[in-house]
């Protein structure tokens, strides 16, 4: 059976720093973007062209094995209609997928020169979804949540579930627990011996954040500890690979950027409340860390 193409619910610009974007919101809540600004929105100069099959804001070889599975199905693109006219987008979703790549990229020291700055805005972008996903994001900005969907806050939560468990794959990045490694003052460590406050670490500045906790809350719902102290599956394996996954890895790079700044736990915890526009207790000894 042919799946039906949506209609418009409403169209307005995404505003995100000096970045506007055109989006719309389908009527099942899917937010799109304008495929014509994604170049607009890295601060890509439109020159060039792709020498893979990619799109050229992502068309680069050396970025192509840092495109995952999830990445590849956002490319396809979402055909809908904006009154009579068929267009297409794409997911919303697919803007901190973009950003992941070149972060990736970057961790893997494969970046040309040129390529270096648009790095930069990505983690720059990914931080400005610290508060909010960019899902509601867009439903705040163009009005979707407060005032006229009543199914939005449902649709917004289901939206970042899978039905089916994903196999196990390597999404928290080495740079992740290199920064934690050194904030805590430990000697490097590895899968098998990490301390269980590293687990609570992810929990808090990882899991947590997304939708303002209400991602977390159903992941420990639907993947509940056993009897014997252990979950059945890890919380990103249930997540969705479109919309999901893609918020726990932004998540991830915002927390790796804000380690990079960060001479020790204390002052990591400061600069990330300041991040999250969090109160927090500046100290004359913050340069002084403690364990």
């Amino acid at each position: 059976m042919a799946k039906k193409t949506l209609k418009v619910w409403g169209k307005g610009p995404l505003k995100i720093m000096d970045i506007e974007l055109d989006c719309y919101i389908l009527e099942d809540g899917t937010p799109v973007l304008n495929k014509g600004k994604m170049m607009n929105a890295i601060g890509r100069q439109w020159k060039g062209s792709s020498r893979t099959d990619k799109p050229t804001f992502i068309g680069a070889v050396n970025l192509q094995k840092f495109i995952r599975p999830e990445f590849e199905k956002q490319l396809k693109g979402i055909e809908f209609y904006d009154g009579a006219r068929l267009i297409s987008g794409y997911p919303a979703e697919i803007l901190a997928s973009v950003c992941n790549v070149y972060l990736e990229a970057r961790e893997a020291g494969v970046l040309t020169l040129s390529q270096q700055p648009i790095a930069q805005t990505c983690e720059i972008l990914l931080r400005s979804f610290a508060k909010v996903g960019i899902r509601a994001l867009i439903y705040e900005q163009l009005g979707f949540e407060k005032f006229k969907h009543p199914e939005a806050f449902r649709i917004l939560i289901e939206s970042y579930f899978s039905e089916e468990v994903r196999k196990w794959a390597k999404e928290f990045p080495d740079e992740l627990f290199y920064q934690m490694d050194r904030i805590y003052g430990n000697e490097k460590t590895t899968s098998r011996n990490r301390p269980q406050y590293y687990a609570k670490f992810i929990r808090k500045y990882i899991y947590d954040p997304i939708e303002k906790g209400i991602i977390l809350k159903q992941l420990d719902e639907r993947n509940p500890t056993t009897e014997r102290g252990y979950r059945k599956h890890r919380h990103h394996s249930i997540t969705s690979e479109d919309i999901g996954l893609p918020a726990i890895k932004s998540q991830i790079w915002q927390v790796v950027g804000v380690l990079k700044t960060s001479s020790g736990k204390r002052t990591f915890e400061n600069n990330y409340k300041r991040l999250m526009g969090q109160s927090y207790q500046p100290s004359l000894f913050d340069d002084i860390e403690y364990v």
